[in-house]
């Protein structure tokens, strides 16, 4: 497994500033956040894709480890062509996995109703996905996948395709509650849900999918340094031995820290995770 550390740590900066903070912790991945409002550090419908991977290069990194563009899919028309163009802007950017969520679901929709709108938006993007071969990794992230520890299984199986994945955040099932964004705003949603399940529980449940990981730690809602919160990361990593995973923990904050603290935050989860990689 390999270390990666996502921009959005640094999302009150611009992208080379980010880059360069992390490079200067020594992570070998970067992860970008590409959600305009909340972090605008990559926009597929603007950056020209070929300078943006030469920047990243110029910073030392050995590649991005992924795109988040995380969408209200349930209920925005417009969220799958922001999807679809970030996979088609990925692949010539040479990234190979596109991160999203399902978004929130209506009080007064059913579950089943937001799977079936899910399972049409999801066709339609996996062909986009299988085209230019880059995976679509759903994340535990929206208010199925956090509803119960069958939501993500359950979306991750509505359409059959290998470019259909997951990105797994160890500390979204046991938090409870996410970011959601829009082109035109973010918010947290799910207003402090008092739901809570156990991040191994759900990992166990979709280990044999996960092609991206947010390796993440809290305390509450905040993120916190890797090992210093109530996230079990140890047991996560061990089902990610067993699962024959070995692609990039990309270490994940909200970016709510002043700079100072975030560069302590990425340069003390970097060591954890080496420590403890070298261990499992």
């Amino acid at each position: 497994m390999k270390t990666g550390c996502n921009t959005v740590s640094f999302r009150t900066k611009d992208l080379e500033f980010a880059l360069g903070k992390i490079a200067s912790a020594g992570y070998e991945y970067v992860e970008v956040e590409a959600n305009l409002k909340w972090c605008p550090h990559a926009d597929p419908w603007k950056d020209d894709p070929i300078k943006f991977k030469e920047k990243v290069k110029s910073f030392g990194f050995k590649g991005v480890s992924a795109i988040g563009s995380h969408r209200e899919l349930i209920t925005s028309d417009e969220s799958a062509e922001d999807i679809k163009r970030s996979i088609k802007w990925a692949r010539e950017a040479d990234i190979s996995v596109v991160l999203t969520g399902e978004g929130r679901m209506p009080a007064n929709m059913s579950t089943e109703v937001a799977l079936r709108i899910l399972k049409d938006k999801l066709k339609d993007i996996l062909e986009v996905a299988e085209e230019n071969e880059v995976y679509l990794a759903m994340e535990d992230h929206g208010s199925i996948s956090l509803g119960s520890l069958d939501g993500l299984p359950k979306i991750i199986s509505l359409v059959d395709s290998k470019w259909l994945a997951v990105n797994f955040d160890t500390a979204n099932i046991h938090r409870g509650d996410y970011i959601g964004t829009s082109r035109g705003n973010y918010e947290w949603k799910l207003e402090g849900s008092k739901l809570s399940f156990s991040e191994v529980e759900l990992l166990k449940k979709v280990a044999d999918k996960v092609r991206h990981v947010h390796f993440k730690d809290v305390i509450g809602r905040d993120a916190v340094t890797l090992g210093t919160g109530e996230i079990d990361l140890v047991g996560c990593l061990k089902i990610f031995k067993e699962a024959g995973y070995d692609g990039v923990l990309s270490y994940e904050t909200e970016g709510m820290q002043d700079i100072q603290e975030s560069i302590e935050m990425i340069t003390m989860s970097r060591q954890f995770l080496i420590n403890n990689l070298k261990n499992i």
